[in-house]
């Protein structure tokens, strides 16, 4: 549809959680059918509805609630994917968030893959498609008869997709979405960013302000609100880029302080550098993401460093002067 004018952020975001609430009170048709309308009339109300119905749900979360299962839907809300509560949201549903995410993820009943830190899992989706989680990540997702849509809240995910051309598979992310119908990609949450990596067909992107991009294989794109910006990878970055699939950490004259931020995404207890000295010297190795022991020995006995234990497992690097 046509993208409105004339309207500003905040008046956008009011009506965003005002149509929201409604939502919540389980409106009649002619309300849902008004919801919807306003929603797809511009891509900003999208996000702005979508950034509501995020809100709401991290203060539930904050609630103490159970979040591992599926919301109840009524049919009549399933039918246009409308979320039914059992409460109204009020004002705050308008509160800023930082993720940005497409409107279905949050108003379809949606599934919950997690892992702790340290652990990795794969996923079969029922569509055929496969999901592996990296450390420390969280993925939903959302399948009906006619689209795949899910969303990588934190951590870094592996997406095989079955090829599908009647069921686009998107996956949101802050600041975006990326789109496939078949093909394999990966996206690491870094920060503020979202770094993509395509491993076979191509993938679309289109950000939060509505830039949009195609990522051809063996390209990588680093996804921001506004930008994406996109470069080729030789086969041994990428092979990096994917390596913790086979539970393995690549290095090739990453600093110390690369390294140790590396390790740290696969330990409970930190690995703590004390002395700056020691952040900026380089090391190279292959280790495996569970034995950080290696990589702590790999430091001592190739560069100036000394690591000691502490008692709540982590551990702290100093730099050893030779001359002593």
């Amino acid at each position: 549809m046509s993208r409105s004018t004339g309207q500003t952020r905040d008046a956008i975001e009011a009506q965003a959680a005002a149509y929201l609430a409604a939502s919540l009170n389980d409106p009649d048709p002619a309300t849902r059918l008004t919801i919807t309308d306003w929603i797809e009339r511009d891509p900003r109300h999208a996000v702005a509805y979508a950034q509501a119905e995020l809100a709401w749900d991290a203060g539930e979360r904050l609630k103490g609630q159970d979040f591992s299962a599926p919301h109840p839907v009524s049919a009549a809300s399933a039918a246009r994917g409308i979320t039914r509560r059992n409460v109204i949201a009020g004002a705050s549903v308008a509160a800023a968030v930082a993720a940005i995410v497409p409107l279905g993820v949050w108003l379809s009943r949606a599934t919950r893959y997690s892992t702790a830190i340290g652990e990795a899992r794969d996923v079969a989706l029922a569509d055929g498609s496969r999901v592996h989680l990296n450390t420390d990540t969280q993925v939903q997702v959302a399948l009906s008869a006619d689209r795949r849509q899910l969303s990588l809240v934190r951590g870094e995910a592996y997406f095989d997709v079955a090829h599908d051309p009647t069921r686009p598979f998107d996956v949101a992310v802050p600041g975006g979405v990326v789109r496939a119908i078949g093909t394999a990609f990966n996206i690491r949450l870094r920060g503020a960013v979202v770094e993509l990596t395509v491993m076979h067909g191509i993938v679309g992107v289109r950000t939060a302000e509505g830039v949009m991009r195609r990522v051809p294989m063996g390209e990588s794109a680093v996804i921001q609100p506004r930008t994406v910006a996109v470069g080729h990878m030789d086969e041994s970055a990428i092979a990096k880029r994917v390596a913790w699939r086979e539970r393995m950490i690549l290095l090739n004259g990453e600093t110390v302080g690369e390294a140790v931020a590396e390790f740290n995404r696969y330990r409970a207890a930190p690995i703590l550098i004390g002395d700056q000295r020691i952040a900026g010297l380089r090391i190279g190795g292959r280790f495996r993401t569970d034995e950080s022991s290696e990589f702590l020995r790999a430091l001592e006995q190739t560069l100036p460093v000394h690591s000691a234990s502490e008692d709540n497992g982590s551990v702290l690097l100093m730099y050893a002067d030779q001359t002593t």
